[in-house]
């Protein structure tokens, strides 16, 4: 049967010593009822060949590098899901969470600058030829994943045609939702305040100006009672009359957390805090705003709010694009129901991870997945330190 356990059997198959805890978060009163197993893949940011050379050599999807099995690692990945798809499709559902394809940088600045809908349709075509990102298109297209339009491929549905039939074609949509409206999927650009001002056509052209980039680094994973403490001690502190309200607390978790067995799960959940709650945080606009300051924070407040403004109860919002994984707890009124921002992260740039055993961490390049069954979801994040 698809569920936590029998999935993470199969990554630890796959990937032994390679599967991280980023994130997980339990409980009853988000009354997701159904049996299916949900995977959220995040960013891809898929590319032809031709254009990465117009960026760093270690630029872009991450997914092409190879364990030390020799086997690529998105590759690996997609073959997981496969056996599980073969072994129960109807008990498997699959998403995508926007920006597979990246249009911005696939299409040349006088595309940019001159577009017609036909450059868009080659620009997809290049990627989807690519001897390295076609076959892994088809490999999900197989697995009857369903898009979720991001900003950098908004023109998806432009360009490519409808699913026909199951397991044919690509399932484009600008929102969906899943587990009979509990869960609520969207890219999530359209809370980020940077991308609210411009129209995506021109935010594309800007990225022609930007080919030296560096891979990002992003903190993610769990949050040592150290770290929690310095939080709670800096919210307290601003409750005293007189005191700053533009002090804002360090949020920085200490890093993804490797899990060999099931027991290590309640090892992480027993020493560490696996989600952040965000209620005590403050949403006052202006200064006072943590979400406005505290990067790892960022816009989550417009999710909530945007929550607290639909009539459709959703109890998790899954998102992509900012490619740092984080799992977020907030509380709706006035019931006080728990509501989970699930930021799947991406696979693109860098993140931290714990060597076992050990208190440092180390940088690997970012693969992270969002999961869901029942009540239950988390954020893996996989590869090799070796």
């Amino acid at each position: 049967m698809a569920n936590h356990n029998s999935f993470l059997e199969r990554l630890w198959e796959v990937f032994p010593r390679w599967v991280f805890l980023v994130g997980k978060f339990a409980d009853p009163e988000l009354k997701i009822k159904d049996k299916t197993l949900r995977v959220f893949i995040p960013d891809l940011h898929w590319l032809s060949a031709a254009a990465l050379e117009r960026y760093p050599k270690h630029y872009g999807f991450t997914g092409n590098s190879r364990l030390p099995n020799g086997k690529p690692l998105f590759a690996a990945f997609l073959r997981v899901l496969e056996e599980l798809h073969e072994d129960e499709p109807e008990k498997l559902e699959i998403y995508q969470l926007g920006d597979a394809y990246d249009f911005w940088r696939e299409m040349t600045f006088r595309e940019e600058m001159n577009f017609t809908e036909e450059d868009a349709k080659k620009a997809y075509q290049r990627i989807r030829q690519d001897p390295v990102i076609g076959p892994l298109t088809d490999w999900l297209e197989h697995l009857d994943t369903t898009y979720v339009v991001g900003n950098h491929d908004h023109w998806l549905p432009q360009v490519v045609p409808p699913a026909t039939r199951k397991g044919v074609g690509i399932k484009v949509k600008k929102e969906d939702a899943a587990a009979n409206g509990k869960i609520r999927l969207s890219h999530g650009h359209e809370y980020d305040v940077v991308e609210m001002g411009l129209s995506n056509d021109i935010k594309a052209s800007f990225v022609h100006a930007c080919t030296r980039l560096k891979q990002s680094l992003h903190k993610i994973g769990v949050f040592s009672k150290k770290s929690i403490d310095g939080i709670q001690t800096v919210l307290k502190l601003r409750e005293r009359p007189g005191f700053r309200k533009d002090f804002y607390p360090t949020v920085e978790p200490d890093g993804a957390y490797p899990i060999n067995q099931p027991a290590d799960i309640d090892l992480v959940e027993a020493k560490y805090t696996a989600s952040l709650d965000i209620s005590g945080f403050s949403k006052t606009p202006g200064s006072a705003n943590d979400f406005d300051h505290i990067s790892y924070l960022n816009f989550a407040d417009q999710i909530v709010a945007s929550e607290d403004n639909d009539p459709k109860d959703h109890s998790v919002h899954v998102i992509g694009h900012t490619h740092q994984a984080r799992l977020l707890v907030d509380r709706i009124k006035p019931d006080n129901r728990p509501h989970v921002t699930l930021d799947c992260g991406g696979w693109l740039g860098l993140c931290s991870v714990f060597l076992k055993g050990k208190t440092e961490t180390i940088s690997v390049p970012s693969a992270q997945i969002g999961v869901q069954y029942g009540n239950d979801i988390r954020i893996y994040q996989l590869g090799s330190v070796e």
